[in-house]
């Protein structure tokens, strides 16, 4: 037992060894530095910036629509575009622990073939053309390994010796963005196990027993989310402008949301999940997104249209042929003015749900709520409580499906190497019987059943003015990013996501964008809070101002299926009208104490 531990740490080891000599020395930093990270709270901003030289930073400053457009216009070239992108991710990675896979010599590589490219041809290769995209150690890139955590995957592909496959497959969403001109660079750290199946996702942390454990960059005293937690961290230090991730139960939503981030989960079948690295990958009745997360909502666009102008349903038969519906956007954004307030036309309809009733959201959440509550309503747009079917039916529901294999798959990977399950996910992941098939079916019957009463509630929005709903806001979750290993909203020691999760069971289109940050100066601690459970009492205790002060606010905003571009546009505009007030960390709506008992109660 004891040689197979040593083995699996044995293998990890070299794995981090192998990452760390793929860094050029001269962007290797002094032990000096390093050991200024660790004691740092802030790691973005001003310390990382400090790590960088001039001409690097007025690089990656540009957000991924301005970098396109200076490459075309000759300002950058893409091998210069990548070599700030690549040294950045250097930094990040030293200071930040982001990164699973360095793919710097291939990078700058095609970067130059596509200098070499505009030279000889005069016009660029595509829309993305010399745009460094990260990605989640998910989807395989040729010539690179994808683990998605798993010890068990080093050396193989996902865990098989084929040598026709191993480091020789790329996913088919990979193909398609080096089609487009991007330029793939980096793959970014997933939480435990990949965390996108079985109650990975439900962590909400980036740990892993390859690499460990991933802070959140804003706050290190903060978990960064997960499992796309390694690309919200990359973006937020700006080693990144825009990657990939993939969410199943909140996976590129939770993380952009604590690191201060954008992102858009589109409905599951709107972008390619061919080839890319999945774990129980049977289980699709509620299945996984591929989802762009970036630092500015532009850059969510710009991938996504550019991805969709390749027709992805041609090469993958499960992606729904449906391009980029540029009538819905501009019809939605015509809805308001640049600035986000309501014009002559039909004002937007948005939903606000204040809480799910399990576990209320913490002071600076609730703040952030009423910041968007407060914002809509001065920029003459219709504002309603949301009040939907249960989800905490919806979370038992979807977390069943997780589970339904006992486990197999999970422990199937850990047992290529021996590795053990990551601590807050050994009881729930001891295997076990599958669930039987008659029960499985049941749970199919209650899904659709709830999926139903939520559109039937949803329709029903009209019937007091005649107008639906457009979407709604809520939190990604109950608190602003979460210390390490106090994830509270649980259920048989895992989280349930409540807040994300149910959006993953209706399968509905969903972006997220940063609203402000917590505190501590007005998001107290109240005493006379009563919890509403004991899951609720875990997560009040958990908040404290103090350590939570500066952490994101990230909120999500949930249109329906297949609704991408609305839900865009709708992003678009609320983010404008934050820009508008002019801070981002605005005390609007800071009276949350009193909103917040009330909200134990029904919000008036």
């Amino acid at each position: 037992m004891q040689i197979f531990q040593d083995s699996w740490r044995a293998k990890a080891k070299a794995k981090v060894g192998d990452l760390k000599s793929k860094i050029p020395d001269d962007w290797t930093l002094k032990q000096a530095d390093l050991d200024m990270a660790k004691k740092q709270r802030q790691l973005n901003g001003l310390f990382f910036e400090g790590c960088l030289d001039a001409s690097t930073l007025n690089i990656i400053r540009n957000d991924s629509v301005q970098l396109v457009d200076k490459i075309r216009a000759r300002h950058y070239t893409a091998v210069e575009v990548t070599q700030a992108y690549c040294k950045a991710a250097a930094i990040a990675q030293q200071i930040n622990n982001c990164l699973h896979e360095i793919m710097f010599d291939a990078a700058i590589q095609t970067a130059r073939n596509l200098d070499q490219y505009f030279k000889d041809h005069g016009t660029v290769k595509g829309p993305l053309h010399g745009l460094p995209v990260s990605l989640k150690d998910q989807f395989h890139v040729k010539g690179y390994e994808t683990t998605m955590g798993y010890v068990g995957w080093i050396g193989t592909y996902e865990g098989s010796k084929d040598p026709a496959k191993f480091r020789n497959v790329d996913s088919q969403i990979v193909q398609e963005l080096l089609s487009l001109g991007a330029v793939l660079y980096c793959k970014s750290a997933p939480d435990s196990l990949g965390l996108t199946r079985p109650g990975e996702v439900q962590l909400g942390e980036t740990i892993n027993n390859i690499i460990g454990t991933t802070l959140n960059p804003v706050n290190q005293l903060l978990s960064c989310g997960g499992s796309s937690g390694g690309e919200a961290a990359l973006q937020a230090l700006k080693g990144s402008s825009v990657g990939l991730g993939t969410d199943i139960g909140g996976s590129v939503r939770i993380p952009a949301g604590f690191c201060g981030t954008y992102s858009v989960k589109p409905t599951h079948d709107r972008l390619s999940y061919r080839d890319v690295a999945n774990t129980n990958p049977g289980q699709d009745t509620y299945a996984s997104s591929v989802g762009v997360m970036g630092t500015t909502i532009n850059a969510i666009k710009l991938v996504m249209t550019s991805i969709l102008s390749t027709k992805p349903w041609i090469r993958d038969p499960r992606v729904i042929s449906m391009p980029w519906n540029s009538e819905i956007e501009r019809a939605t954004l015509a809805r308001a003015t640049p600035s986000g307030s309501a014009n002559e036309n039909l004002p937007l309809k948005i939903g606000v749900f204040w809480s799910d009733g399990v576990v209320a959201p913490q002071p600076p959440v609730a703040r952030g709520l009423r910041i968007l509550y407060d914002i809509l309503k001065a920029n003459g747009h219709t504002v309603v409580d949301w009040d939907p079917p249960s989800h905490s039916t919806a979370k038992r529901i979807h977390l069943a499906f997780l589970k339904a294999d006992g486990a197999h798959d999970v422990n199937q990977q850990l047992n290529l190497s021996g590795e053990p399950l990551v601590p807050p996910l050994r009881k729930s992941f001891q295997l076990r019987d599958p669930i039987p098939l008659l029960e499985y079916q049941d749970l199919t019957i209650e899904g659709n059943a709830y999926n139903a009463a939520y559109y039937d509630y949803w329709n029903s929005t009209a019937s007091d003015d005649g107008q639906i709903v457009d979407a709604v806001i809520m939190p990604v979750a109950p608190h602003a990013a979460v210390m390490p290993g106090k994830f509270y909203h649980t259920a048989d020691t895992i989280m349930n996501i409540a807040y994300t999760e149910c959006v993953n069971l209706m399968d509905f289109s969903v972006a997220v964008i940063p609203v402000t940050k917590a505190d501590k100066s007005v998001d107290f601690f109240d005493h006379e809070y009563e919890p509403l459970n004991d899951d609720d009492r875990k997560n009040w205790e958990a908040y404290d101002p103090e350590t939570y002060d500066g952490a994101p606010v990230g909120l999500q905003i949930v249109a329906r299926k297949h609704e991408e571009e609305k839900v865009w546009a709708i992003a678009k505009i609320v983010d404008a009208a934050l820009d508008t007030t002019g801070d981002r960390d605005c005390k609007q709506g800071s009276d949350w104490p009193e909103f917040l008992r009330e909200e134990s109660t029904g919000h008036t």
